[in-house]
């Protein structure tokens, strides 16, 4: 009688843990997929300023947001430039770049879907059904990640990150993740956890219930490890199929430790070892066209950066063969297993700056002509004066005759 008695109270009390560890697993679903989210989003974010800091705002304040776009080569430029970025990303299906008319109107520049695609979005398409928060984006100039949210699209998960220029925003940088692959994600990456955790409850019992504080621990130590490592391949994969110029330079010294293949092509260096002899001064120049010494200069340059977090600017670079090219740069701060380094960004800009040459010399043609125009203007002028005058003083000598 006193087995069965204890063999009842035992029953009892299993059934009893039994149901708070489901309880307990219930809850820690609910928990883990809300953390799971918002880890997501944290993500999602940190990818779409990454993005909007590889698009250079100064072509963008060249768009008119109309199909005027469509020739040119800026528009073509920054559309191969989404393409390229939103194919290394299998999560991602919609980067664009938005703008907001003085009357409200929010509509596309560019997107990254093919001409030929249903989906795509022509420049000056009118975004009609965007979100409020967007518009707060355009009026706040925070970023966001909002959404599920629902448009003629689909349905979508969306970060939305200011673009500036001189400090006044121009664009609204997106990316959206279907809310069926969010949620899909969100599920995966909390389903296992959660089942492990009933599992290991219901068959141990009591006696791991202590050991499972360590377990829970360990769990969420591996999440981070595997979600940490999954973003580096993320950014590994953006890193080598970037078409500019990707560096990464490490101090004190500040050599470069790594460079995208589109580096070595731009500097002319056959293997990656080969780059890493050298700082962004061995690459440039003596002197920069303001007449600064490259090394002082990049000096300044990379300490600004480390200060404000990023900085843009125009720099004279040099190939291994000595040939001289415009770029812009942009560098920003970056923290590499808990270590500050510098990423740096160069994208030649050698053929704008011989479009600009061309265009102040047809400038300077038409002064030229508009010159040479007024002064013909003014003689024929004249002309006519003085023969008015003549004609005038002849009726009077004929009157006098």
């Amino acid at each position: 009688v006193g087995m069965e008695t204890q063999g009842k109270k035992f029953f009892l009390s299993f059934r009893l843990r039994v149901f708070i560890l489901v309880i307990l697993g219930i809850i820690s679903l609910v928990l883990i997929a809300r953390f799971s989210d918002r880890q997501g989003r944290k993500e999602l974010l940190l990818q779409t300023r990454l993005v909007q800091k590889a698009v250079n705002p100064h072509i963008l304040t060249k768009l008119s947001g109309s199909e005027d776009d469509l020739n040119l080569p800026s528009y073509n430029s920054l559309k191969e430039q989404l393409i390229a970025i939103r194919s290394a990303n299998s999560k991602c299906r919609f980067i664009y770049l938005l703008g907001r008319t003085p009357e409200g109107e929010i509509f596309f520049f560019v997107d990254s879907e093919p001409a030929d695609s249903p989906d795509y979005s022509p420049p000056g398409q009118v975004y009609n059904e965007a979100p409020q928060s967007i518009h707060r984006v355009f009026l706040s100039t925070q970023e966001i990640v909002e959404g599920p949210s629902s448009d003629r699209w689909g349905t979508w998960v969306s970060a939305l990150v200011p673009v500036f220029e001189q400090g006044k925003i121009i664009g609204v940088l997106g990316m959206d993740i279907e809310a069926r692959t969010w949620f899909r994600m969100i599920i995966l990456s909390s389903l296992l956890p959660s089942s492990l955790f009933l599992l290991i409850g219901v068959l141990i019992g009591v006696f791991l219930y202590l050991n499972k504080r360590n377990e829970w621990e360990k769990l969420r130590f591996n999440e981070s490890r595997l979600a940490l490592q999954d973003s580096e391949n993320k950014y590994r994969g953006l890193f080598l199929n970037f078409r500019d110029a990707m560096m990464i330079i490490k101090p004190p010294d500040w050599r470069f430790i790594s460079g995208n293949p589109a580096a070595l092509e731009m500097f002319k260096i056959n293997e990656e070892k080969q780059l890493l002899v050298f700082n962004p001064a061995d690459l440039s120049p003596q002197y920069q066209p303001d007449g600064a010494l490259s090394s002082e200069k990049a000096k300044q340059m990379i300490e600004t950066a480390l200060l404000e977090g990023s900085l843009f600017f125009e720099w004279v670079h040099k190939r291994s063969d000595n040939q001289e090219f415009p770029a812009n740069v942009l560098l920003a701060k970056m923290e590499l297993a808990g270590e500050v380094m510098l990423q740096v960004m160069v994208r030649d800009i050698t053929k704008n700056k011989k479009i600009e040459e061309e265009n102040l010399k047809h400038l300077q043609e038409l002064e030229v002509f508009y010159r040479v125009s007024m002064g013909r203007e003014e003689r024929i002028i004249e002309l006519k004066k003085e023969v008015a005058m003549l004609k005038a003083e002849l009726d009077k000598c004929r009157k006098v005759s």
